[in-house]
């Protein structure tokens, strides 16, 4: 006779059951149940959350580690994280942490959705036992552990070892108190120390505050960060959705990577009547405009595309990506609150209010609806705008009514950005050059034997002044682009013909626009420069501030226009738009920030407008007098090729430009 059959309890058998080969959304399809606390009750169907589904599933993936998922609010993202819980205290018994950010927080995500969870599944009945489902701590007769914990809390956050930690919404303010151990993020992570890579998980989500937010931080640390693309229901071009250009968190030069590598433009919501439009304008023309051939998506169609979409990544992936992270907004929604005409709505509403009311309320849309960080923008344009400042002025001509050309060389590690601005005395001025060059040789050539033809005169005239930008990084060579630009200007600064300057930032405001610094007699390296060198110290602040009033002059016919020559394109538009003027709330300052790598031609642009300044060495562009006047005293002793300028690393010829 053969030994005896073992009678198995079903909890022994829950221990040994292997998981099922099925992933978290194809589990919370079969076995979750929506019940009174959710918006919509009954059997969890992921097709109503398709954006949801691949970070779901992500979660069970052996090649990651952690899962960063930056949302809209009221999109499903609680029951996306339960759906987590729930399937591996199902499948895969183990120790689980979902940490909320206040202590009523947690009460009622125990409470309220984790204890219904397992009394209204078939499924995850078997494991409810009323005794051992504590307020904050569930035992699970399987061997699987869940633990409610909130962030201020360091004591619930030292409990023992966690194999999946789930942080939910990450910017509420619980999340930044800080304990003498660390903050809440840091404990969390440590509680999986004891487990392999690809065992333990970790999943971030929240609705972003600002850009110093924990999310917004997650998730600009990732590996990877996914989107969700859809077919275009006219021409099929697949592309992730987004309100509009101004909103294009994580793609600021306006594109995005396709599927099959290739870049393109994205689209928006678009309808009639712009921030007065009425409900009927809103009803009947509200639409998703297609970024590649210009068609309206009805919010049917837009929900239609919804449904076929899928992740694609921002960059090609490499296969050793660990932290990958995830971005939706709003308009993916096949709810109500994803309909176009009422985010419209929304959208319209916000301009009807003032002040403080208003701001309030499109910080909630930017963050809560389009999931992007906060950023209060005071100083803002468009290509399109910025292209308002040309006038007839062709490329490389200077017009009659023109005193003196100015130049700014913006330094790169490999490389030179360089404007030629035409000046008016009254400080009207004309972008005449602008463009790139590749060596210092390039450089002298441009700023002391360029001539450009002076409009209907038969005359031409070169560079009176330039500034030189002094950073630029390190070189294959060793050398800073720095040190190089020090030498550079010692060998070529003085006696050439144009005036020409270093300059350097300054790290705080100045009392003006320009302060002469000390004078420099080594390099960063350390090496000696014989003579010395001086480099003038710009607050680059006020002068960006000015360099903008001025074009806005121009859009406008207004005084100190600066315009811009007939030829100037889109590429000239997007990197003077590379940085945009913005107030940060918790100190009440506007400061310029980067928006954009390449804002190479602003910085040279903003030297043409400084060395013309009155505040410049040797004073500005109107003491200088047209070819036909006799200059005066004081302007002669005011030019550029006066001995206080030598002084300074200038010098040249200076006073009027026709040669």
């Amino acid at each position: 006779m053969g030994e005896p059959a073992v009678n198995w309890f079903p909890e022994e058998v829950d221990v040994i059951r292997p998981p099922e080969e099925i992933p978290v959304s194809g589990w919370a399809a079969a076995n979750r149940v929506l019940g009174a606390h959710s918006a919509i009750k009954g059997p969890y169907n992921p097709d109503l959350v398709p954006v949801l589904v691949p970070v779901m599933d992500a979660c069970q993936s052996w090649d990651v580690d952690e899962i960063v998922f930056m949302k809209p609010a009221q999109i499903g993202g609680t029951d996306s994280f339960l759906n987590v819980v729930g399937y591996y205290s199902d499948q895969d018994p183990s120790p689980i942490m979902v940490i909320l950010a206040d202590e009523n927080t947690a009460k009622y995500v125990s409470t309220k959705k984790i204890k219904p969870m397992f009394r209204d599944s078939l499924q995850l009945r078997r494991l409810y036992n009323p005794t051992k489902f504590g307020l904050f701590e569930v035992d699970l007769p399987n061997g699987g552990y869940i633990c409610m914990a909130w962030a201020s809390s360091e004591a619930m956050l030292a409990t023992r070892a966690m194999r999946i930690v789930i942080f939910d919404e990450v910017d509420k303010p619980g999340y930044y108190i800080s304990s003498r151990e660390g903050d809440a993020i840091s404990l969390g992570r440590e509680r999986t120390n004891t487990y392999p890579q690809g065992f333990f998980k970790h999943l971030i989500l929240s609705t972003p505050t600002d850009e110093d937010g924990n999310i917004t931080r997650e998730l600009g640390s990732c590996d990877i960060v996914y989107d969700f693309h859809v077919p275009c229901p006219h021409c099929g071009q697949w592309q992730p959705l987004r309100w509009s250009a101004e909103y294009l968190y994580g793609f600021e030069d306006g594109t995005y990577r396709a599927g099959d590598g290739s870049m393109h433009r994205f689209g928006g919501v678009t309808w009639e009547g712009g921030r007065e439009a009425t409900q009927k304008q809103i009803l009947e023309t509200a639409a998703y405009v297609c970024g590649e051939c210009g068609a309206l998506w009805t919010t049917q169609q837009k929900n239609n595309a919804v449904t076929k979409g899928r992740m694609i990544p921002r960059s090609e992936p490499t296969g050793y990506e660990r932290k990958i992270g995830f971005h939706t907004n709003r308009i993916y929604s096949l709810f109500d609150g994803g309909r176009l005409e009422k985010l419209v709505a929304d959208w319209v509403g916000i301009w009807r209010l003032e002040g403080e009311k208003r701001t309030r309320a499109l910080q909630g849309f930017v963050n809560s609806t389009l999931a992007e960080p906060w950023r209060l923008v005071t100083v803002s344009s468009t290509e399109k705008q910025i292209l308002k400042a040309r006038c007839d002025l062709p490329m490389q001509m200077v017009p009659a009514a023109a005193v003196a050309l100015t130049c700014g060389v913006d330094v790169q590690k490999a490389g030179f950005w360089f404007c030629v601005r035409a000046w008016a005395r009254d400080y009207v001025s004309w972008l005449v050059h602008y463009g790139y060059l590749g060596t210092w040789n390039e450089v002298g050539e441009l700023l002391f034997e360029t001539a450009y033809p002076v409009q209907d005169s038969g005359r031409s005239v070169r560079i009176w002044r330039a500034g030189i930008d002094t950073g630029g990084g390190a070189q294959d060579t060793g050398m800073s682009m720095t040190e190089e630009t020090y030498w550079w200007l010692r060998k070529n600064g003085m006696g050439r013909g144009a005036a020409v300057w270093g300059t350097k930032g300054s790290s705080r405001p100045l009392a003006g626009k320009v302060h002469v610094g000390k004078a420099l007699d080594k390099t960063p390296s350390g090496k000696p420069i014989p003579g010395g060198l001086q480099l003038i110290i710009l607050d680059t602040d006020k002068i960006k501030d000015m360099f903008f009033y001025r074009i806005q002059q121009a859009i406008e016919g207004g005084e100190q226009a600066a315009y811009l020559n007939a030829d100037v394109d889109e590429k000239y538009a997007r990197q003077i738009l590379a940085e945009e003027k913005r107030r940060d709330p918790k100190k009440g300052v506007e400061k310029w920030v980067q928006v954009r790598r390449d804002n190479h031609l602003l910085d040279a642009e903003c030297l043409c407008h400084i060395v013309a300044d009155p505040e410049w060495i040797g004073g500005g562009v109107n003491l200088l007098r047209p070819r036909s006047e006799k200059p005066s005293a004081p302007a002669r002793a005011q030019s550029a090729g006066s001995s206080f300028v030598n002084r300074y690393g200038g010098g040249g010829r200076g006073g009027w430009i026709g040669r």
